[in-house]
């Protein structure tokens, strides 16, 4: 059993978020509508950082499969 170091787990961090036209590619919506989304708080995956939006991959896959995200 190894021991991942920092910038491993960096890197697997920054895999577990997503842009949003990323994100729109993946279900099939224009970015720009998945943006209005999220100002509107109606996707509940997605995060604001700063003034950027991003979308965590986990919380995504719950969504896409009609399990409870929490906001």
């Amino acid at each position: 059993m190894s021991i991942a170091s920092s910038s491993e787990n960096d890197k697997l961090a920054a895999t577990d978020l997503i842009s949003i036209p990323d994100a729109a590619v993946r279900i099939g919506l224009h970015a720009d509508t998945l943006y209005r989304l999220c100002r509107t708080g109606q996707f509940p995956p997605a995060i604001q950082i700063g003034s950027r939006w991003r979308v965590s991959v986990p919380r995504l896959e719950r969504y896409l499969h009609g399990d409870v995200v929490d906001s």
